[in-house]
């Protein structure tokens, strides 16, 4: 995979989830928000947002993005999925609590995003 953007500002979420990705492709863009990550987007196959990019994403960001987007996070709603559906998101899953599971959710939407 070219790489992967990942949408995190929690410093202990975005080490996790980073550490978890450089398990499946080797190059991962790190940014705070939608607005840095937009400018990341041509070096990118896909963006993964975390749970604060989640709670406040809209269509008009995802679409600027350019790429496929898929958002993990912890304690999301089902109003909450819903609403990352709406603006765009591909996909949005709950962050599995074990790591194995964890990296193996990473792995299944890196063969999704090749296919």
């Amino acid at each position: 995979m070219p790489g992967v953007i990942l949408v995190e500002d929690s410093p202990y979420e975005a080490a996790l989830a980073y550490l978890a990705l450089t398990q499946t492709t080797p190059s991962v863009i790190q940014a705070s928000n939608l607005r840095k990550a937009a400018r990341h987007a041509r070096s990118a196959r896909l963006a993964i947002l975390g749970s604060r990019a989640l709670a406040c994403v809209s269509g008009r960001e995802v679409r600027a993005l350019g790429i496929p987007a898929v958002g993990i996070g912890v304690h999301l709603s089902t109003a909450d999925k819903r609403r990352a559906l709406a603006a765009g998101l591909c996909a949005v899953y709950t962050r599995p609590r074990r790591w194995r599971d964890y990296v193996a959710l990473f792995e299944q939407i890196h063969h999704a995003v090749q296919a």
